[in-house]
This record gives C-alpha cells, sequence and structure tokens, in this order.
C-alpha cells in the first residue's frame, strides 16, 4: 500500500505537466540509471529450461519451442497503432501463430484511442500490471528506471542477458543500436524495438502541379520560397494563404520548415559551439520568427496555422488554398493525393529538402524527439510471475521466423517467397477492393506498426511507400543531415522531477509568445529580452544542465 501511495502521489504531480514534448523535436524526460532492484528476486524459470536469471553466464540460451507444455497466458498491454482498425492484437494471423508456435497464449489489452496517455498513468498509478507493458517510456510520466524503482517493472538486464539470444543479434546490426538501447552504466532496461532507418517520415511539401502551372522550380533557400510564395499568392485566386500548419497531438504548433536554415529547433538543441541550448530564447530562434512574422505580414500564412488540425490542413492542401507545408508520408501525401487525383488528375505533391539561408548550404531535417533508431520498448512488470518466460517470448520476435511472422504474416496467404527470397505481398493485400493495402495487411501482420522487433524495411516500403511522390521525398529527406537535432536523451532519475515541472511551465509559456511574435502581437524590439528573462526565471538553465549532462553521458556510453 505504501508503495502505491507513492507511485499514485508521483503520478498525480507528474498529470500536472501532461504535454511535455514540443512541436519541434522535444525530448521528454525519462530516465535510465539502474536500479539497484534485484532481477533474480523474481525469477521462476520457463518449463523446459534450466538456470536461474540471477546468475550470468558467458553465452545467452537459446530458447527450444514451445516454451511450455502447461497452459501459460502472459498479458501484454500496448497500444493500438491503428487508430482502432485492429482492436486486438491476438486476432492478427501472424501473433496467433507466433503464440501457437510458443505454446504461450498471449491477451492483449489495449487503452481506448485517444485516451492512451491518461489510461497508461491510470494503469500504473492501479498497482495492478499486465506481464509485459509495450510504451514508449521515454514519454511516460515515469521512466523505465523510475518505474523499476518504484517496484512496477523488474530489472531486465540479466534477464536479456541470459535469456535473449535472438535481440542481442539485432544489436550488432548497426553500431547505433547498443549505444541507445544501453544506459549510461551499460545495462539494458527494455527490450527496444528498432525503426526502419532514421524516422524522417515528414517534412516540407509542395502543390508541384501548382508551381508548375506558373513556371517556378522547387525552391532551395530561405529568399527562394519567398519569392515563390509571393509569387503563386499574386497569381492564384484559389491559394490565399500558402504557408499552413497544423496543431499536433498534444495541441502544439510550430512551422518546422524554417528551423534548420537557422540552426535551431523548438526545443533543446546542439548550439553554434557544440553544447546543449534552449533553441527558442537564443538568437538563431528570434532571426527565425522574425521571417515567420515578415512572412505572416505579407500574408503568407495562414492565419488559422494554430487551429488547424490534420484534416482541416489535408484540406487546405487539397483545393490549393495552401502551397506548402509539413506532412508525413502516409497521412499527409499519400491520403490528399488519393483523395484529390481521382477528380484533378494534374494533381502532384513534392517534398523538398529544408530550405537553406545560402545557395550551397547543407540542409538537415526535424525530428520530433530527437534522433534514434529505436521505437517503443517492451518492459516485464513485477506482477509478471515467470519472467524468463517473458523474455524468452519477446525475444522469439527478433528471430528471423518471429520476425517475419509480424512483418509478413502467414507465407502462402499473406505473402510469397521467390526462388531469390524476396517476399511480396499477395494481390489481396495489395489490390483489395474493399480496403487499402495497410489495412488489408492487419488481418495477417503488423509491417507499419511492428509489435516487438526489428521493422523490415521492405515489408514497411510495399504497403507504406507505394507512390513514387512518397518513395522521393522519403530518400530525400533521409539523405539530409541531423544538422542542430541531439539524440534522444533522458534526464537522469534525480534530476526528472524538477526537470519537467519546468519544462511545463516553460513551454506553455514559449507556446503562447511562438504564436505572439509570429502574429505580431508580440514585438521583437520591445519583448523579446523580457520574454528570455522570463523563460530563465523559470529555470531553464537548471533544465539545460540537465540535457547537457545527458548528452555528455550519451556520448560517453
Amino acid at each position: 500500500m505504501k508503495r502505491f501511495t507513492r507511485i499514485l502521489s508521483l503520478l498525480l504531480a507528474v498529470l500536472m505537466v501532461i504535454g511535455l514534448t514540443a512541436c519541434g523535436g522535444g525530448d521528454n524526460p525519462s530516465t535510465n540509471a539502474p536500479s539497484n532492484t534485484s532481477a533474480g528476486s523474481n525469477n521462476t524459470p520457463a518449463d523446459g529450461n534450466t538456470g536461474d536469471s540471477g546468475e550470468q553466464s558467458n553465452e545467452p540460451q537459446q530458447a527450444t519451442y514451445p516454451l511450455t507444455t502447461e497452459k501459460k497466458t502472459l498479458t501484454i498491454y500496448i497500444r493500438d497503432n491503428s487508430s482502432g482498425v485492429i482492436g486486438d492484437y491476438s486476432r492478427v494471423a501472424g501473433i496467433k501463430a507466433a503464440a501457437e508456435k510458443l505454446g504461450v497464449e498471449l491477451k492483449f489489452t489495449h487503452p481506448t484511442v485517444g485516451s492512451e496517455a491518461d489510461q497508461f498513468n491510470l494503469m500504473i498509478g492501479s498497482g495492478k500490471y499486465p506481464d509485459i507493458i509495450v510504451w514508449e517510456f521515454s514519454s511516460a510520466a515515469m521512466g523505465l528506471a523510475e518505474l523499476v524503482d518504484q517496484g512496477v517493472l523488474i530489472d531486465m538486464d540479466s534477464y536479456i542477458r541470459q535469456y535473449a539470444p535472438n535481440y542481442l543479434k539485432v544489436l550488432e546490426r548497426d553500431p547505433a543500436y547498443p549505444k541507445e538501447v544501453r544506459n549510461d552504466e551499460g545495462k539494458y532496461e527494455a527490450f527496444y524495438t528498432f525503426t526502419v532507418s532514421v524516422p524522417v517520415s515528414s517534412g516540407p511539401v509542395f502543390r508541384k502541379d501548382i508551381l508548375d502551372k506558373y513556371g517556378l522550380a522547387l525552391p532551395e533557400t530561405v529568399d527562394e520560397w519567398t519569392e515563390v510564395m509571393k509569387t503563386v499568392k499574386e497569381r492564384d485566386p484559389d491559394c490565399e494563404y500558402p504557408l499552413s500548419a497544423s496543431k499536433n497531438y498534444i495541441g502544439r504548433v510550430c512551422f518546422n520548415e524554417l528551423l534548420p536554415a537557422y540552426n535551431t529547433r523548438n526545443d533543446f538543441c546542439v548550439g553554434e559551439d557544440g553544447s546543449v541550448v534552449y533553441g527558442p530564447i537564443t538568437d538563431n530562434f528570434k532571426a527565425y520568427l522574425t521571417k515567420l512574422n515578415e512572412w505572416y505580414n505579407d500574408g503568407l500564412i495562414d492565419p488559422e496555422f494554430m487551429s488547424n488540425d490534420g484534416t482541416a490542413l489535408n484540406g487546405k492542401m487539397g483545393d490549393g488554398t495552401c502551397l506548402v507545408s509539413s506532412l508525413s508520408i502516409n497521412s499527409g501525401i499519400r491520403n490528399i493525393t488519393n483523395n484529390v487525383r481521382p477528380t484533378n488528375p494534374d494533381f502532384e505533391l513534392a517534398g523538398v529538402a529544408w530550405p537553406v539561408l545560402n545557395k550551397g548550404d547543407a540542409s538537415s531535417y526535424v525530428l520530433d524527439g530527437g534522433v534514434t533508431h529505436t521505437g517503443v520498448q517492451a518492459a516485464i512488470s513485477s506482477s509478471c510471475e515467470d519472467p524468463v518466460l517473458a523474455t524468452q517470448v519477446l525475444d522469439f520476435f527478433y528471430s528471423e521466423e518471429g520476425s517475419d511472422l509480424i512483418s509478413w504474416g502467414i507465407e502462402g496467404e499473406s505473402y510469397t517467397v521467390a526462388e531469390d527470397g524476396t517476399k511480396s505481398f499477395v494481390d489481396s493485400i495489395m489490390n483489395n477492393p474493399d480496403k487499402a493495402p495497410t489495412e488489408a495487411v492487419l488481418d495477417y501482420a503488423l509491417p507499419m506498426y511492428g509489435f516487438v522487433n526489428a521493422m523490415d524495411n521492405d515489408a514497411y516500403v510495399q504497403l507504406a511507400v507505394n507512390m513514387l511522390e512518397q518513395g522521393a521525398a522519403r530518400s530525400l529527406w533521409q539523405s539530409l543531415d541531423q544538422g542542430a537535432n541531439l539524440p534522444k536523451l533522458t534526464v537522469s532519475p534525480d534530476k526528472a522531477s524538477d526537470y519537467r515541472t519546468i519544462m511545463n511551465e516553460v513551454q506553455t509559456y514559449t507556446q503562447e509568445m511562438y504564436i505572439k511574435f509570429i502574429t505580431g502581437k508580440a514585438n521583437f524590439e520591445n519583448d523579446w529580452d523580457t520574454y528570455v528573462n522570463t523563460v530563465k526565471g523559470m529555470g531553464i538553465d537548471v533544465a539545460t544542465q540537465a540535457m547537457q549532462d545527458s548528452y555528455t553521458a550519451f556520448q560517453n556510453r
């Protein structure tokens, strides 16, 4: 009861600071210091295997399947990334086949779509946990290390080292993987998923058909952007406001397009001297805002930018009210094109590199959350009666067989294999008369979202990047430099509470002033210094030092 009260008190405090991620690439505080909790304290060996996970062995043990001949069930808490289309991951044929292979029933619980964060916090505060929790713990009220320390999760380091050979083998694929999945002390805290390359899935996109109509080339510099937008606004009566934006999933808005040109970000980033700085109070950010204010005054920016949602923005791009915005490859480029091209055959979107100030300068990309090759994490809770079994189940999905089940589904039903080993989704998925390929495949596999595995690039591309416009944009964006982006960082447990409190206040205030500076309700000459001093008075120097310490520790891993 005492432990539950302590967890609930912390969660209630943290619920007051929801919304830590900034629109330009915020790093939400997590923790990555090791816990003193003993991994062996709850160790119950899986049937058919010997050894105590608290005892280290030189080589990880390869499991044999099925893992048990007894009736075993593992409960798994995971967000339904399909926004409710799947409904229950246990119905996916690839997961059914995996459960049969493992000899373990996998029972899934999914938080309600739209209330995921709130329900996750309530689940953690309840004191009743599933066996396995799959979540983006860096965005949670408490990070992995804090949850281990509070007794919600177990210390998984020795379990992974002894019972996860497939996972450890995946870590050998990329030098970035071990650095990102181990904490500053070199311990494994969870099973990480792995994305396909650096996840740059959105960026600046122009209505190329409109540019072609007026003989305009895709712009590269900020000045070229200005000239192109002015020209279209003057010549095209439908294009009222060439540049627009929309709120992100936590209600913040940001024009990411210009950030790299001014070597800044809308959150913590790498400063001119290589140290961590808080972008929104730098001179570079002031120059960025000044240009946006100039564009706003010239009628180049949609005055509804702070209230648009994704649907509204897509509509404005589709009907030509808007010429350019940041769009995702799928919900933006693909969806808008599919909706508009049937009635406008000339419709064409083109992704471009983030603009630069001077011709020949290197362009960089903007990433929300920092540069990372990893996605969500799977952790075992303290309620799990058989953590060895849970570890071996998770590890299976990093094997070739397990990965194929998640990425491709069932051979002969959802995909075929050519003589050279190339896999292809079957026609009933790629040309389903009732469903888009990305939805039809969900009966069999999760190639778009993954589960706990290293995502298969070939499966992802076949479904998600099947338009030339999508492929060209993705290739261009992923070829750019990371610029001022930091890696994905987590704040140490002893600083996390203060950091969260500071950044909740800072980000609320900076978002308010961001809009005011762009729209002219705040004046640069009279209000900028007051704005900077106010942010400093909120404790930004303390938060910046916490991020600098995390950055230094990450570099030294």
